[in-house]
């Protein structure tokens, strides 16, 4: 009973820690759930120039921050000697280049790669924002007249719609009032966030870029965050309208200084989109690790790429592995040795399929002949199983150089199985014939075959291998399941055959 107890603990455990962790990788890091997914990736590039009054100058670019809406994967400074750093002040992160001595007209560039995970925005609410004390007097009384006109539209997004049109507009004498004769954008949008901060919806101004394919010389534009029903909504003043957080890039919040130089003169920064396509698990890798997250810095992913297909083969040894217990252990099927069945279906991952099994029955047909001669030799074991490789590695040969002969080019894949396997597969064969007979040895052999090609099957799938190396940690799973296994002592669908007759008592 304590081991029981112990294993479905044990069980527990690994399900909650391998679904975990894949989970938390999809909808916190942003994998994608399947590898052959698709990641729409902006190309940003930063065009900030200058004019140096001589001697050292320093320059501050606000720069996006990675939240739950938005990755980095790339940000570096390029074409450029200044030095380059990545800040952070309080709440603000920002680019910063210096230069030594600098005279004239400059420029710098940044680069950025960045892709949207989420529709929505989760963000806290700052603290500390006013209500009221925006205006006095005749401001006020304005005010209060535009915000009982408004409050009379119950819909939130409707509202927020009717507000920034009629600022648009800018007709009525309450308005012109509020704007002071001023047409530009930052006054409008300021006047709109007063608005809906003394209706007690919590708004504030940000600016940021608009994300359009191909687009060069763009400049930043005034957006409004609205906090609404427990969400961030973002609305472009221009068009009075609801704005997919996707298509913007946020550059600067509230009274954060977008651009700053220090030691120049007439300062302007313009930016250049381009979108393309790359794979989402690619994106998500990277993102993850410009944020050092753990997972993926002490995973697979940090590997050159040499060691990591040789990984992404190892990782389906479990899924074999899993195959040979279920038919083993539920299934009732006999198979020679745990081990073989799984390297064969490796094997037939070279091979493929039909290839491998000719190949195997040929090889292992040839050295049974080979086994049943040295038998009456007497030699002893170690002697025996070492002529047997000698022999393995002779049919290889034979095998490989007579059908290269007949133009037969897939005999040359014999050399994909591993001759140390067969060798001791023809040895422990050879026993079974001599003490069980000849039909035993081909029940496990053909149970071998069977194994193998099922795990081949699963293992063979595309998707199947991508998934497990995107979610190394499902191999917690798939433990999870052949313990549970391990634990079973019930009858097998074999066992239903073999007792069948038992059923007339």
């Amino acid at each position: 009973m304590l081991a029981h107890l112990q294993i479905s603990i044990l069980v527990f455990i690994l399900l909650a820690a391998g679904f975990s962790a894949a989970a938390y990788k999809h909808f916190i890091l942003g994998f994608p759930l399947f590898a052959n997914a698709q990641q729409e990736v902006w190309k940003v590039e930063a065009k900030i120039t200058f004019d140096a009054v001589g001697g050292e100058s320093t320059v501050r670019l606000n720069i996006p921050e990675a939240d739950t809406l938005r990755r980095i994967t790339l940000m570096q400074s390029i074409g450029s000697d200044a030095l380059f750093s990545l800040n952070d002040d309080e709440d603000t992160t920002f680019a910063q280049w210096t230069v030594a001595q600098a005279d004239g007209p400059q420029s710098l560039y940044l680069r950025i790669h960045t892709f949207a995970v989420d529709e929505e925005m989760s963000m806290a609410l700052p603290q500390g924002w006013a209500l009221a004390g925006f205006y006095e007097g005749a401001k006020l009384q304005a005010a209060q007249s535009l915000i009982t006109e408004f409050e009379a539209i119950k819909d939130s997004d409707e509202r927020i719609h009717r507000i920034l049109d009629e600022i648009n507009l800018a007709e009525k004498s309450q308005l012109q009032l509020l704007l002071d004769g001023s047409g530009k954008r930052s006054s409008k949008v300021k006047l709109a966030v007063n608005l809906l901060k003394m209706q007690g919806i919590f708004a504030r101004s940000v600016r940021g870029l608009a994300l359009e394919e191909s687009r060069s010389k763009q400049f930043v534009r005034y957006f409004v965050e609205v906090y609404i029903d427990g969400q961030w909504r973002l609305y472009d003043p221009r068009e009075a309208a609801m704005t997919p957080w996707k298509k913007v890039l946020i550059l600067q919040r509230g009274d954060e200084a977008l651009l700053e130089v220090f030691g120049g003169f007439n300062s302007r920064v313009s930016f250049s989109t381009l979108k393309e396509k790359h794979a989402a698990f690619t994106t998500a890798v990277t993102a993850a690790k410009v944020q050092e997250n753990p997972l993926v810095d002490f995973s697979i992913y940090s590997l050159p790429l040499a060691e990591q297909n040789t990984f992404k083969l190892l990782l389906l040894i479990p899924l074999g592995a899993l195959v040979v217990v279920i038919l083993r252990n539920l299934v009732g099927l006999a198979t020679s040795g745990t081990f073989m069945p799984i390297l064969i279906a490796l094997t037939f991952l070279q091979t493929e399929l039909l290839t491998g099994l000719l190949l195997f029955v040929l090889v292992v047909g040839l050295g049974l002949i080979m086994r049943y001669y040295l038998s009456h030799l007497d030699l002893l074991l170690v002697p025996r199983i070492a002529s047997v490789l000698v022999f393995v590695i002779i049919i290889y040969a034979t095998v490989g150089i007579s059908m290269h002969k007949m133009g037969i080019d897939w005999g040359m894949k014999v050399t994909f199985f591993p001759m140390i396997i067969l060798a001791w597969t023809i040895e422990r064969m050879s026993i079974l014939w001599e003490e069980d007979g000849g039909h035993e040895v081909f029940i496990q052999c053909g149970g071998s075959l069977l194994t193998a090609s099922i795990a081949y099957m699963i293992m063979s799938q595309e998707l199947v291998a991508d998934t497990i190396f995107l979610y190394p940690e499902l191999l917690l799973v798939i433990l999870a399941i052949i313990i549970s296994i391990g634990s079973y002592s019930g009858y097998r669908l074999s066992d239903l055959r073999r007792f069948s007759a038992m059923d007339r008592y």
